[in-house]
């Protein structure tokens, strides 16, 4: 199996769980805010568990992105025991532009436009991980059957 298997399953669970965190229609400097507290409190939603969140310059870009750090939750992890891989290290950052970066024309009005602006997921040390064996743990602790892991638009839909 190909790493993007790992990035797509992490993406759509990142997708499903900061959707039931955030509103779509939510103003981005409130979802922002609630996901840096979220990060700082390490909070927990579901599957994931939020870890941390900085900004970076990037020196391609010459702009800041966020970076929001995140793991599977402690029932995620614990919902398969019996599996032979340790996954509590597994983790994962989405980044995106820094909001105040984005050119005036280009600046989305709401928190689901801006998630949906994410540049890329960064799987840390994912060499690390056997990618078979990553992937079929997700497919054990998440249910996938209402995603489809093939070409996803991120945050494109919102849930009620």
């Amino acid at each position: 199996m190909e790493q993007a298997q790992l990035f797509k399953r992490l993406l759509a669970i990142t997708e499903d769980e900061i959707i039931t965190f955030i509103r779509h229609d939510e103003e981005v400097g409130n979802a922002l805010m609630k996901l840096d507290l979220a990060a700082r409190t390490r909070h927990i939603i579901n599957a994931i568990q939020f870890e941390d969140m900085w900004q970076e310059f990037s020196e391609e870009s010459q702009t800041f992105n966020i970076h929001l750090a995140m793991r599977l939750s402690p029932n995620t992890l614990s919902s398969c025991l019996n599996f032979e891989e340790d996954m509590n290290c597994l983790e994962w950052r989405l980044v995106l532009p820094k909001y105040s970066d984005i050119k005036d024309d280009l600046k989305p009005s709401c928190a689901g436009e801006y998630l949906a602006m994410t540049k890329q997921l960064d799987i840390v040390d994912v060499n690390e991980y056997d990618i078979d064996k990553t992937c079929s743990y997700l497919d054990q602790v998440y249910d996938f059957s209402e995603i489809t892991l093939k070409q996803r638009m991120p945050f494109s839909r919102s849930k009620q």
